[in-house]
């Protein structure tokens, strides 16, 4: 295609209108993105338990801020609590996928072993951090 003068030039240029737009959707991601940052350190500072239920009963509520083992089910699960965080280290189930899912930290987020009927959940005493997980 051949240049075809100044009127094609002219199409290409950038408006006063498109300058302003570009300037406020960056603005308003620069704001969303430093908001969600405060949003996660402050939700991180506040206390956090996790609370360990075996077949819909409460068999445990564990201080998050207190490093520990958990030994669940007479030695065939270990529970790991480390700087804030949780998860499931040993399991006998047979696929370990509770294993697998390694360590959880902010409030909302929940293990589950379902052969040994085991679940940790977070929980805090702000709003949750994830309103939905999807997958």
């Amino acid at each position: 295609m051949k240049y075809k003068g100044k009127e094609d030039a002219d199409f290409y240029k950038t408006s006063k209108f498109d300058k302003i737009l570009i300037g406020l959707i960056l603005f308003f991601s620069v704001v969303s993105i430093i908001w969600i940052m405060h949003n996660r350190i402050q939700q991180s500072s506040q206390p956090k338990a996790a609370l360990i239920y075996q077949k819909d009963k409460l068999m445990e509520e564990v201080d998050l801020n207190k490093d520990r083992i958990i030994t669940l089910l007479d030695g065939r699960m270990q529970i790991e609590v480390k700087r804030g965080q949780i998860r499931v280290v040993k399991s006998d189930c047979s696929q370990r996928i509770c294993v697998n899912m390694g360590w959880i930290q902010y409030a909302g987020q929940t293990i589950v072993c379902v052969p040994n009927k085991v679940l940790v959940e977070i929980k805090s005493t702000g709003s949750s951090l994830l309103d939905v997980i999807a997958n």
